[in-house]
This record gives structure tokens, sequence and C-alpha cells, in this order.
């Protein structure tokens, strides 16, 4: 149940970003990567040994990311 609500939050602000202009976000543009980060400067992407890229919430989430707990 936890899960699943931690699931609908992500969602719920992932979807929140999406009807915000011009919102961009980073992600580690890696296939292992789970989550897309408000700012290239989130310790949540210190790991990231690929290119870190500039997404739309669409796109990123359209990959299969989801909201970084850390900076959302």
């Amino acid at each position: 149940m936890e899960k699943l609500k931690k699931m609908g939050i992500a969602l719920i602000l992932g979807l929140i970003m999406s009807f915000s202009s011009n919102s961009n976000v980073y992600v580690c543009d890696s296939s292992t990567s789970v989550a897309y980060h408000a700012s290239d400067s989130c310790k949540g992407l210190n790991k990231c040994s690929h290119k870190i890229i500039s997404l739309s919430v669409a796109d990123a989430t359209s990959r299969g990311k989801r909201a970084c707990k850390i900076c959302y």
C-alpha cells in the first residue's frame, strides 16, 4: 500500500511538471537509471557514469523514469 502511495505521488508530481511551460528535467543517459531530476546538480545524479541529458518530463516518463525522491 505504501509503495502504491509513493507511485501515485510521483505520478501527480510528473503531471504537474508536464503542465508547466518549458519544464525540463535531467536524467542519467543509462538504461539502468530510474529517476528524473529537477537539477543537474542533484546528489541523486552523483553516481551517473554516463552523460547527463536534459529532457521534457513527458520524454523522461516515456523512458520509464520517475521523479527523484531527493529533489521532488
